[in-house]
């Protein structure tokens, strides 16, 4: 398949397009120029006419792109709902004009913050966030269940833990971490989970966990993400145990 991935550039992207590059080709979009095999395509998410030539030619859309967690970028919700929501309505209002039916909506975790620590995460629960990031999610998944539910779309919505490099143990900030967390889960694993979900043609919207350690299953329904798709997570994060 052709397939675009928004926010490509960033950390998340790099295990995207190492995983999925496998087997298809990929048209890789972000707002800044980085370097990369793939075709690049410069462009800002929130300009509808820029995203209708991204998707121009695609069989599907990863949408991965999200505004920086810098400080300040969430404290009101300007940038938020400009980048994270405007921007993924663009993307399916712009896909849909040309026929794209198979997408992968990379969400989060965040999106079930709202309840109790203790309480396991269903993927049917509703959505209750915290903070506006965690409402920015869950707006991403509203976007995406309507247009799935009114254009018959194969949606695939993958809520996601902390992202963290399983080799070096550096997260997108930076830090380094030594203390283990069952919401690790590393970008490649993440992109092996979006490579298996778009081979699915549902014609239905889905939400699927992904989180690589096995302690994970007492906290999320990250066991419905490994039956389904036959995913086994590469990365576990053992070493930190």
């Amino acid at each position: 398949m052709n397939i675009l991935i928004t926010g490509a550039g960033g950390y998340l992207g790099v295990g995207l397009i190492q995983r999925l590059a496998c087997d298809h080709t990929l048209r890789v979009m972000d707002i800044r120029a980085f370097d990369t095999s793939h075709e690049l395509f410069i462009g800002d998410v929130t300009d509808l006419d820029c995203v209708r030539q991204a998707v121009d030619g695609m069989d599907a859309v990863v949408i991965a792109h999200m505004a920086s967690r810098q400080p300040g970028t969430y404290n009101t919700p300007t940038l938020p709902f400009d980048i994270n929501v405007k921007g993924t309505a663009n993307l399916f209002a712009a896909a849909v004009e040309q026929g794209i039916t198979r997408f992968v909506l990379i969400s989060s975790g965040s999106v079930v913050t709202g309840y109790p620590p203790t309480q396991f995460k269903t993927r049917d629960m509703p959505m209750k966030g915290t903070d506006l990031y965690g409402l920015s999610k869950v707006c991403q998944e509203v976007i995406a269940e309507q247009y799935q539910r009114m254009h018959q779309l194969s949606v695939s919505a993958l809520r996601i833990g902390w992202v963290m490099d399983s080799d070096s143990m550096i997260d997108k900030y930076g830090t380094a971490h030594a203390e283990f967390s069952y919401e690790y889960t590393d970008p490649r694993d993440i992109g092996d989970v979006a490579g298996l979900a778009l081979a699915r043609n549902t014609g239905r919207f889905d939400v699927f966990y992904v989180y690589g350690a096995p302690e994970a299953d007492q906290h999320v329904d990250a066991a419905y993400t490994r039956e389904q798709l036959g995913w086994t997570p590469r990365y576990d994060f053992a070493q930190l145990k």
